[in-house]
C-alpha cells in the first residue's frame, strides 16, 4: 500500500496567508506577544507546537492551560468567523479536490491528511474547498505537537496493511524536514521550499499521478 499525505494550508488549500494572519493576531490578542516572522525559528511548526512555546515564559502552569484554552478557543472562532465572512477567498490550491479523489479510488493508495492546524479549522477549510473531512482519515495539530507525530497518525489511521511506500506533499521547509526524518518521499507545492520534485499547484494530475505510479 502506498500512504499518500497531506498538509492543508497551501497545499490543499489557499489558506496559508489569512490563517498565519489570524493566528498571530490571536496570540498578540490573548499573549501580548509577537509572533515570529519565520516560523522554521519554532521547534514545531503546529498551532499547538507554537502556542506551547511562546507560553513557557508564564511560570504558572495553571495560566499556562488557561491561556492555551484561550488561545485555541478565540483562533476557531476567528477562522470560523472569516470563513463564513468571505467564501470566496477560501479556495482548494488548484487541482486539490481532483488529485485526493484520483487517489482514493485507487486500490493501491491510502490517503490521509497530516497537518498542523487544529481539527476544528482544518474541518472548517476542507469542506469550504468541497473535500468532506469525514471520509477522509486526518491528524491534526490537536493529537500532537510534532508534525512527525501527526503524520505518524494519520498514517495508522489510514491503513494497518503493509505500507510498501509513503509519500507526502506539503508546501513548508518543516513539511520537508518531517518528511525525511520519517523516510517518506516528499513533493513540494508551491513556491515556498526547494526541492526536486515540486509543483506550482496540483492541476497536472496525470503527471503527478504518473510520479506517484498511479
Amino acid at each position: 500500500m502506498h500512504v499518500v499525505c497531506f498538509d492543508v494550508d497551501g497545499t490543499l488549500v489557499s489558506s496559508a496567508g489569512f490563517d498565519g494572519e489570524l493566528y498571530a493576531e490571536v496570540i498578540r490578542d490573548v499573549l501580548g506577544v509577537e509572533l515570529k516572522a519565520d516560523l522554521s525559528q519554532y521547534q514545531n511548526v503546529s498551532d499547538s507546537g507554537i502556542l506551547a512555546e511562546i507560553i513557557e515564559r508564564f511560570p504558572d502552569a495553571n495560566e499556562r492551560t488557561r491561556l492555551a484554552r484561550d488561545v485555541q478557543g478565540k483562533f476557531v472562532e476567528c477562522t470560523k468567523r472569516y470563513v463564513a465572512d468571505h467564501p470566496h477567498l477560501i479556495r482548494e490550491v488548484p487541482g486539490a479536490v481532483a488529485l485526493v479523489e484520483a487517489l482514493r479510488r485507487s486500490p493501491k493508495v491510502a490517503v490521509c491528511i497530516a497537518t498542523g492546524g487544529w481539527a476544528e479549522t482544518a474541518v472548517l477549510k476542507l469542506r469550504a474547498i468541497g473535500l468532506d473531512p469525514s471520509g477522509l482519515p486526518m491528524a491534526t495539530s490537536s493529537d500532537a505537537v510534532r508534525r512527525t507525530e501527526i503524520m505518524r497518525l494519520a498514517e495508522s489511521r489510514a491503513t494497518q496493511g503493509v505500507i510498501t511506500r509513503r509519500t507526502y506533499f506539503g508546501d513548508g521547509a518543516w513539511d520537508k524536514i518531517a518528511a525525511a526524518e520519517l523516510g517518506y518521499g516528499f513533493v513540494a507545492v508551491g513556491h515556498g521550499v526547494d526541492h526536486h520534485v515540486s509543483y506550482p499547484d496540483l492541476r497536472d494530475l496525470e503527471t503527478i499521478l504518473g510520479q506517484l505510479g498511479v
